[in-house]
């Protein structure tokens, strides 16, 4: 079944997911076949061990039997949730990072699934309320960071592999909790598709149909969508939403969803997206708005799109600068903060020997800067610099005493000229960007 599969890759280290079920298992023995006239290949296997019920170390036990046989490397990893609800979605995210963990460079991670689990994902989609992208179910190849998971079975139903299973008188183990219908996916497995079946026999070839043609239509859509977004993104990967309005709704909510999936975030609600169209683009002349993304958010800022990660509020934070010989560390992976022996950096008065110099990132009020001849309120100044509201307090304000004196990169304040005879140079080090107009800005 998977002998031409293998034949086309370039690679051939495998790490085979091996629950010890039939269908792992029959990827198992079929990769054993072929390494007999391809030596080159390479086998490992990997078992991870849920600890759900008191089977699992059963399971595992089984699983290093058949590898200790067939002479395979095994990587036994544990799972140990305390959760009720969802438990399904988490085991599977702590499966996949614990098979990353383990994953070889150059090594393809090779999985049993097949037709049936293919259609019980597009029900599962259904379930949702998926999109073309959700009802197009697994993909024959997948990139996995820097490696990628084949899938060799997905168009073979589950029935052709037991046949092959029984044939060469393969042992594999019966996961006793497939049979719980409280699991969702057991539920359609054991209740909806025999019915499905009995009536259509050629139901679950025609459902994998569907998602073949949605899958074609979603990657045709993301080629359109890859050509169309370019005319949206700064360098600074922010969304230019300025011409929205000229735009049909459907295509603004595209390039939105799509713009997100270049950050490689897991793919939003239906709702989430209408709610950034309906809260955002429809309200032209709202600013500072904000839709919370777990641990990230999208904010709107003069006519363009953030995609930010959120940050631990430092707004009341005060980091006191006591031996200016050594670099002063900043929260928030903010950088860090040195004194230049050249002429670098932004070049200040220096401390008096009673000055206490503390770091902040907070201030209000009006304030004289260098280059300005009249006092300005510190908010007029953030927008002249083009530095957006969520970023106003990630930036470090030096003071001495509690004189501000400089906002590090951005800023230095109008001192008197008698006060100016003595000066240093300090920089602030971090991985900041200016936007396309050269103004401050970073993400």
């Amino acid at each position: 079944m998977i002998k031409n599969i293998i034949k086309k890759l370039k690679n051939k280290l495998f790490l085979i997911a091996y629950s010890g079920g039939m269908d792992s298992t029959v990827l198992l023995y079929q990769l054993l076949k072929l390494k007999k006239t391809n030596p080159d290949i390479n086998i490992r296997a990997i078992h991870i061990n849920h600890n759900i019920n008191n089977y699992s170390k059963k399971y595992q036990k089984h699983c290093i039997k058949i590898c200790e046989k067939n002479q395979i490397p095994l990587i036994i990893e544990k799972i140990y949730l305390t959760i009720t609800k969802n438990i399904e979605s988490e085991l599977r995210i702590q499966r996949y990072n614990l098979i990353y963990k383990n994953l070889l460079n150059h090594e393809i991670l090779l999985t049993g699934h097949h037709l049936n689990d293919q259609c019980e994902t597009f029900f599962l989609s259904l379930k949702r309320g998926s999109g073309p992208t959700g009802l197009s179910g697994m993909s024959y190849e997948t990139n996995f960071g820097k490696s990628k998971i084949i899938r060799p079975f997905l168009h073979i139903k589950k029935k052709k592999l037991e046949i092959w299973a029984n044939k060469n008188n393969l042992i594999w183990i019966q996961d006793y909790t497939n049979y719980n219908i409280n699991y969702d996916r057991n539920f359609i497995r054991h209740k909806i598709f025999p019915i499905l079946e009995k009536k259509w026999p050629f139901f679950l070839k025609n459902c994998f149909r569907t998602m073949t043609i949605c899958n074609e239509e979603n990657q045709l859509k993301k080629i359109l969508l890859d050509e169309k977004i370019k005319k949206f993104l700064h360098f600074n990967e922010c969304l230019n939403i300025k011409n929205f309005k000229n735009l049909q709704e459907e295509l603004c909510k595209s390039l939105i969803r799509y713009w997100i999936s270049l950050k490689n975030i897991k793919a939003l609600p239906y709702k989430t997206i209408q709610k950034i169209y309906d809260e955002i683009l429809c309200q032209p002349k709202k600013n500072n708005i904000r839709i919370i993304l777990k641990k990230n958010e999208i904010r709107k800022y003069k006519n363009s799109l953030y995609f930010i990660k959120k940050q631990p509020n430092i707004k009341n934070k005060i980091i006191f600068w006591h031996d200016t010989n050594n670099k002063l560390t900043l929260p928030n992976n903010l950088g860090y903060i040195i004194k230049n022996s050249k002429k670098e950096g932004f070049n200040i008065p220096i401390a008096k020997k009673t000055e206490c110099i503390n770091i902040r990132f907070q201030y209000k009020g009006k304030i004289l800067i260098l280059g300005k001849n009249k006092r300005q309120e510190i908010k007029k100044i953030w927008q002249e610099y083009n530095i957006p509201p969520w970023l106003r307090n990630q930036i470090p304000l030096l003071f001495y005493n509690n004189q501000l004196i400089s906002a590090l990169g951005v800023f230095i304040i109008n001192q008197n000229k008698k006060e100016q005879k003595n000066k240093w140079n300090i920089s602030w080090i971090n991985y900041i960007k200016t936007d396309y107009k050269n103004k401050f800005l970073f993400n």
